[in-house]
């Protein structure tokens, strides 16, 4: 579809965005490293009784996917502040008794740093980052997946409720505007301007986070630690240590 006909067609196409729910469809892998060491979490394998907690990312902000969005500002701030505890954590987006993996034990619009998404751009972005309880009991087979690391992928199921059209053409003055305030924000920015145009996304009832196969949005990573903690207690440093170990920074800083 050409942008003559996008514009034409536009009050139309907002519609239809709108009357559908957001999945993942496939896409073409970018350049992106995936997930770096600036993102590690504290992961925890609680495998006697058949529990583990994941940090996943349920989408990044100011990325061009292939649905043609891009998410910017806080895209689910108020979904989130009014529906956390309604978030479904699913596999492939099946709304399904079945089909539960997990409960979110919070969700959150995070700043991290792009390079820490693995992408060659600086400053930082926003992603929607999730904390889950994934028990065994639930679904067997995707919490092995998870507790083997191969799970690397997620996507939200999400309604549009604010959606504004960004082209690269100073003739349709509205849409052009749109462009020039995002542009410079997204981290795919030469893909952007390839298409010519995007579907900014300000606001969007967050459903579910699902893991995939293949997200619209690649940078949606299980967040990984070096080595996932395995039953262990988190012991307090005694006084003496602590300040052994303050004196020890000082000494660095002198």
């Amino acid at each position: 579809m050409t942008i003559e006909e996008i514009i034409k067609n536009k009050a139309q196409l907002l519609e239809l965005k709108k009357s559908t729910i957001k999945h993942s469809d496939c896409f073409v892998m970018t350049e992106s490293n995936g997930v770096m060491k600036g993102l590690t979490t504290m992961n925890i394998d609680d495998l006697e009784n058949g529990i583990i907690k994941r940090s996943i990312i349920g989408n990044t902000y100011n990325w061009l996917d292939s649905h043609g969005d891009v998410h910017v500002g806080n895209t689910f701030k108020k979904s989130i502040s009014e529906r956390a505890n309604k978030v479904f954590h699913l596999h492939d987006h099946k709304h399904e008794v079945t089909a539960i993996v997990g409960k979110f034990e919070s969700l959150e619009e995070k700043q991290v740093d792009w390079l820490d998404l693995g992408v060659n751009k600086t400053g930082q972005t926003t992603i929607l980052l999730g904390s889950s309880k994934i028990d065994k009991e639930s679904n067997e087979k995707i919490y092995k997946m998870y507790l083997k690391n191969e799970i690397d992928q997620h996507s939200v199921g999400m309604v549009y409720t604010k959606i504004d059209l960004a082209v690269n053409d100073k003739d349709y003055k509205e849409e052009f505007a749109v462009w020039n305030k995002y542009i410079d924000q997204i981290g795919n920015k030469a893909k952007a301007e390839e298409k010519g145009y995007f579907w900014a996304v300000s606001e969007a009832k967050l459903v579910e986070i699902s893991a995939v196969l293949m997200g619209s949005n690649e940078l949606t990573n299980t967040v990984q630690n070096i080595e996932p903690l395995k039953n262990t207690q988190i012991i307090e440093p005694s006084d003496d240590t602590q300040k052994e170990n303050k004196q020890f920074f000082i000494n660095l800083l002198k």
